[in-house]
């Protein structure tokens, strides 16, 4: 990876392609993210051709580090460090036979994907005249399964190159051309995951972190902070409100019935979450919840927690079993955060047995008998704490 003489990145999108009349704007928010992405790195210019982008590299371009970024786009199906071919075929084998002769391979075989079909070889022949120069002039034999090097020829618009490495990408659509949405994010394993779900379909995350601070340690503060920034080299630049909960709780502690708690905490925090995504123009809420994880997400729960606001709740991990989630966590290198020791707000004063088939009448009931509470949610609001965090490179 470290040659970068006549060389690219090709950039390969999937989704993308699918979108038809609205392609354009899917590929300029792809275009702007990649370019955030390597925006303290030197390189050279970025256009797209035929449905890939090309990213040139300048001869000091630091390309394993390019690539790390590159890994974490949304939007991008697979890249590669890719060479600038001849047109001519005859010249483009001995290309390729010199970029091979001192690497260490047993077996190969030869990829052509050719979309300009004004081409006059087709990718069989290509394949056929590629192959037949390394295999007679290295003494290499082809293997079509499972071959120790693979060579790809990308041949497009009047233009050919050629790449022996395919790094993944996250797939899925940009972040920011979905829109925004505010996520409920704790310091737990489950909510960070679901951020990064939705960052994957597009949506740009702005977060709200409950903590209940002094009565509880400022570690979930803190580890949340982390997370945001970790979370952060998704999507370039991220806008965190941090919710002081505890005067809400207390009054919900001395009015309502004990084993209501953690569901009036619940309907509080969506209140807020609410105004605030309101305020941040965003379309709908996020949370990490998952059918009958905790005792909160039972069906019952969820439904007299989530009537309180009018604003859709998108639950991106609603199906899926904890072993899941964790993997996914690891994947994304949150789950070391997540697992750090904290006091959750949510933990606070919570009965041994919570309710978990809530009557959504009774609680109404319950939440009716509160003083004031409008008022303090107001107050919770008022008292935020907004953090900005952008990503600035390694």
């Amino acid at each position: 990876m470290n040659n970068t003489q006549n060389s690219i990145i090709l950039i390969h999108y999937s989704e993308i392609a699918l979108k038809k009349g609205n392609r354009k704007y899917f590929e300029q928010k792809l275009s702007q993210n990649i370019l955030k992405a390597l925006n303290d790195l030197p390189k050279g210019s970025l256009k797209i051709d035929y449905g890939r982008f090309i990213l040139y590299l300048r001869e000091h371009s630091p390309v394993e580090k390019m690539v790390e970024r590159l890994k974490k786009v949304m939007g991008i199906a697979y890249f590669c460090l890719a060479y600038d071919g001849d047109i001519d075929v005859e010249v483009l084998k001995e290309e390729v036979f010199n970029k091979l002769k001192n690497v260490d391979f047993n077996t190969f075989c030869i990829k052509t994907r050719r979309s300009d079909k004004s081409f006059p070889f087709t990718s069989l022949q290509v394949n056929q005249i590629v192959g037949a120069r390394i295999h007679i002039g290295l003494n290499k034999p082809v293997k079509i399964k499972n071959p120790d090097l693979t060579c790809n020829i990308e041949i497009f618009n009047n233009q050919v190159f050629y790449f022996f490495e395919r790094f993944e990408g996250q797939r899925g659509l940009p972040v920011g051309s979905s829109g925004r949405v505010v996520s409920l994010l704790s310091s737990g394993i489950d909510s960070p995951v679901a951020s990064y779900q939705m960052m994957r379909r597009g949506c740009r995350i702005i977060y709200v972190h409950f903590h209940s601070f002094p009565m509880t340690n400022k570690a979930s503060y803190h580890n949340a902070i982390k997370l945001a920034k970790n979370l952060t080299t998704y999507q370039y630049s991220t806008k965190m409100y941090l919710v002081p909960l505890i005067k809400v709780q207390e009054t919900i502690i001395l009015n309502a019935p004990a084993k209501l708690r953690l569901i009036l905490y619940r309907r509080m925090m969506l209140r807020i979450a609410e105004t605030i995504a309101k305020r941040e123009r965003a379309k709908a809420l996020v949370t990490g919840e998952s059918v009958g994880q905790v005792a909160s997400q039972t069906l019952e729960n969820i439904v007299a927690i989530s009537e309180v606001v009018s604003m859709p709740i998108l639950r991106p991990l609603i199906g899926l079993d904890k072993d899941e989630i964790i993997e996914k966590a690891k994947t994304i290198d949150t789950f070391k955060i997540s697992i750090e020791p904290y006091d959750d707000c949510c933990s606070y004063l919570v009965p041994e047995h919570p309710e978990t088939k809530a009557k959504v009448f009774e609680v109404r009931k319950a939440e009716e008998k509160l003083e004031n509470w409008q008022e303090l949610i107001n107050q919770a609001i008022n008292e935020v704490e907004i953090v900005k965090i952008k990503f600035l490179g390694d």
